[in-house]
């Protein structure tokens, strides 16, 4: 799920009308995609395998809205975007202009995580690096307003009967959200290929129609990829007892990673995901 929020913010055909859409929601504006100059300047996973972000896109030169997407709470998504946003800062300044007599203009920065756990939490909220500094009653300690350091970040929850007001302000993070509901609600009926179900469902529904009429079988993949073994291993089960049986072939689950490959190779297979791509993504050979 955070892959498909990635590409359909910020790496889609139509991804810039998608991100304003988001970006108009947050700010109250009404920009629009052919008079606002738009640039990706996400860290690449391939470049900094550890520091790799989600979406992080300049707004006319002058804004860098940086977005996570997260499915648990996690304290220190300020620490994180704090080494994100420095080394994206890094990339785009001449190292030999930082000790030069002029001011290097910077983009002004902002931070927001998109929540989409259950757990109870306003619709709205902020973290602050300054939350993991010491505490202390000492003479020296300084005062809020005294930090000489701090980055907030805002929680957005986007997943619940009173979601942040981002959520009905953008019909596409709204048709998105539904989305999920829909993979969640196909993967707890018990049915086998949940995934494919699911998109089927919203094409009905009219869902993230024209993406998902587009890139039905690439969204598949995403899904499938992130679909974690260990967290969903009974839904695997499921599926794999009820393909044997459709088949006439009932498959015993055993231990080990091989084994553990051979059966997500054969949920990727059922979902109609060509074998070359199941290779790869299991690391079996494609015979």
């Amino acid at each position: 799920k955070d892959s498909l929020f990635v590409d359909y913010f910020s790496k889609d055909r139509d991804w810039k009308q998608h991100f304003l859409s988001l970006y108009n929601a947050l700010h109250g504006t009404n920009l629009q995609v052919d008079n606002t100059r738009l640039e990706r300047v996400n860290l690449e996973q391939v470049l900094y395998m550890d520091y790799y972000n989600d979406i992080a896109v300049m707004v006319n030169d002058q804004f860098i809205l940086m977005i996570e997407h997260q499915a648990t709470i996690n304290p220190n998504m300020p620490l994180r975007l704090l080494e994100y946003v420095t080394r994206i800062y890094g990339n785009r300044i001449d190292s030999k202009t930082k000790f030069s007599n002029q001011l290097i203009p910077l983009a002004k920065p902002e931070f927001f995580v998109f929540y989409t756990g259950k757990e109870n939490i306003p619709p709205e909220s902020y973290l602050y690096l300054s939350e993991a500094f010491p505490k202390d009653a000492s003479e020296n300690h300084l005062s809020d307003s005294e930090l000489t350091l701090e980055l907030k970040v805002k929680v957005c929850k986007i997943r619940s009967k009173t979601p942040s007001s981002v959520v009905q302000n953008c019909p596409h993070l709204k048709q998105y959200v539904k989305f999920l509901k829909l993979i969640d609600e196909s993967k707890a009926d018990g049915q086998a290929q949940p995934l494919t179900r699911a998109i089927r469902k919203a094409g009905r529904g009219n869902i993230l129609k024209d993406y998902l009429e587009r890139k039905g079988g690439e969204v598949l993949s995403i899904l499938m990829t992130e679909y974690d073994y260990a967290t969903d291993i009974a839904v695997k089960q499921e599926e794999a007892y009820a393909i044997g049986r459709t088949e006439g072939i009932l498959v015993g689950l055993e231990q080990g990673a091989h084994q553990k490959a051979l059966e997500t190779a054969k949920s990727f297979l059922a979902e109609g995901l060509p074998p070359e791509i199941v290779a790869r993504c299991t690391g079996l050979p494609l015979e």
